[in-house]
């Protein structure tokens, strides 16, 4: 009965070592994915090894832990970013850029600043003051027409600044970016003035021979009234002139008459025997009854020297 406590006491605990030991192997076993690089630290130790291990299932002490990094780029976006550019307006802006820590820094990148996560806050702060500085350097109108040189300045200057971090850039992609709606409007606006200014410069022609046409269409009429009134006041003037004439020879006519009536050839009137002979020919010519009052007596004969 003894016998067999003891056996039972010794299978526990060679259970018990046994189970120990599997854990013991266990905790000091990690594994890094293909995408990772870490290091290696010992919890109890204290102890971080500047050696930086790659993916695989490694052996380490008991209970370590691996401070991860990507092996490979990883992405940093903004989709929202506001910066004031060299004209003071301000712009939104979606960037995104790849970066990766150096293999060779990671201890130094590790006792700085401990793991990854701490690490990336770090770069974000930085990449958005490099984008800031470069925005700085375009005016308003320069964004779109030289998206390929603001580029390159954010590359630049994140690759100086990320160099001091012991960190690479691969790449720098600036997806959008959009003005403020009034400065938008305006350039809608000043699009708008300068295509009118086009089309109205590109219908002048138009308008200019049209003008032209309606001018000479005008002269040609005006001209054509000028010389038929010219025509009709020389028919006038002509008429005139014949009428008049017409009327002076009639008029001479009656003068020689009267003359003759009134001289000693004639009827040898008087003045005043002339001036009755008159009378007597306009009433006679009359075409209604005329009455006359005249004093009594009358005198009947104006001849000179009867």
């Amino acid at each position: 009965m003894e016998r067999k406590r003891a056996i039972a006491l010794v299978v526990l605990v060679v259970a018990a070592l046994l189970t120990l030991t599997i854990a013991l192997v266990v905790s000091s076993l990690q594994i890094l994915n293909s995408n990772e690089i870490g290091l290696q630290y010992d919890r109890i130790q204290k102890h971080l090894l500047e050696t930086p291990f790659e993916e695989g299932l490694h052996l380490g002490p008991v209970g370590y832990e691996f401070l991860i990094f990507p092996s490979v780029y990883k992405t940093i976006n903004f989709d929202k970013l506001y910066c004031l550019n060299k004209d003071g307006v301000p712009i939104e802006l979606i960037i995104s850029l790849q970066y990766r820590a150096r293999k060779s820094a990671l201890y130094r990148i590790a006792t700085e600043f401990k793991n990854h996560e701490s690490y990336l806050e770090t770069l974000t702060v930085i990449a958005e003051s490099a984008i800031h500085e470069a925005c700085s350097k375009f005016r308003t109108s320069q964004f779109p027409t030289q998206r390929g040189n603001f580029t390159r300045e954010i590359r630049q200057r994140l690759t100086n600044r990320f160099d001091e971090m012991d960190c690479e850039v691969t790449d720098v992609q600036v997806n959008n970016f959009e003005r403020p709606e009034v400065y938008e409007e305006a350039v809608r606006a000043k699009e708008r003035a300068r295509e009118d200014i086009q089309a109205a410069q590109n219908e002048r022609p138009r308008q200019l021979t049209e003008a032209n046409r309606a001018k000479r269409e005008a002269e040609f009429h005006a001209n054509i009234t000028l010389a038929k009134a010219y025509s009709q006041a020389t028919i006038l003037e002509n008429q005139a002139r014949a009428e008049t004439k017409a009327i002076l020879i009639q008029y001479e006519k009656e003068a020689d008459t009267y003359a003759e009536i009134i001289g000693a050839s004639g009827l040898n009137f008087t003045a005043e025997g002339f001036l009755s002979y008159l009378g007597v020919r306009v009433i006679a010519d009359a075409r209604n009854p005329v009455y006359v009052g005249i004093r009594s007596p009358a005198k009947s004969s104006y001849i000179v020297n009867p």
